[in-house]
């Protein structure tokens, strides 16, 4: 079994996932809402990469929820940003997210052109990613989608987590950049500070979303394991 990780989304291609499991971390904030929306009761979730699919996609749906962000902020006429404090059970429980951002919506539609299966990871449901990924024992590319084609820490170092943890159950082959993650993973021993002065955190910091950050950096809060086929994401039971 081997472990590669791919950057950003803007790097990946057919032949980088072809076969392979894919893991897709968007920590800010895009896989930190599909795992806690799933956690509290949302019935499917169709991400897209666009606004334009949203709306349309949405349309045959009695009771949508329209839900995405651009630069970090809630499109207009949509009822939820990309906050995961926003999807409280009472709102979401039963309902089918349609859904957009920046980076991590775009990541998963791009890993579906090849990839055998795909995961949905965060800092919240580490623990069951890592289980599954011992458990099926398949080569597998975790991929950063990174913050507009640009390399993001955040991503990297649950990535990092991930690495770590599955190497201390089971002997891995590793791509450079896999080792590079995990030994930064290793020494990070407090997740905000690790993160301090990086782009992306420090802009949702200047935007009012702290209270975001710490619930995204919360390990280990929901052992569920969102998948994506056929064009939504669910939880494999």
């Amino acid at each position: 079994m081997k472990i590669d990780v791919i950057d950003i989304a803007g790097n990946i291609t057919q032949e980088k996932v072809k076969g392979k499991t894919a893991i897709i971390i968007d920590v800010l904030r895009a896989t930190s809402v599909i795992t806690t929306a799933l956690a509290n009761g949302v019935k499917a979730i169709y991400p897209y990469k666009d606004i334009e699919s949203v709306l349309e996609n949405s349309k045959k749906d009695t009771n949508p929820l329209l839900c995405g962000e651009r630069k970090g902020i809630k499109i207009d006429g949509f009822d939820c940003g990309n906050s995961p404090l926003e999807y409280s059970k009472e709102l979401i429980e039963g309902r089918n997210m349609y859904m957009t951002t920046s980076n991590g919506t775009r990541a998963i539609e791009k890993s579906a052109i090849g990839a055998e299966r795909i995961y949905i990871a965060s800092f919240l449901n580490i623990g069951r990613i890592v289980k599954q990924i011992i458990e099926d024992n398949k080569d597998t590319v975790i991929i950063c989608s990174g913050t507009d084609d640009n390399f993001s820490l955040d991503d990297a170092l649950c990535a990092g987590e991930i690495i770590k943890r599955v190497t201390k159950q089971k002997n891995i082959e590793l791509s450079d950049i896999a080792i590079a993650l995990k030994i930064i993973a290793e020494n990070s021993k407090d997740i905000a500070l690790t993160l301090t002065g990086t782009k992306h955190y420090e802009y949702l910091k200047s935007i009012g979303f702290i209270e975001d950050m710490k619930h995204c950096f919360t390990i280990d809060k929901y052992d569920i394991l969102p998948f994506y086929k056929d064009g939504k994401i669910l939880v494999k039971e």
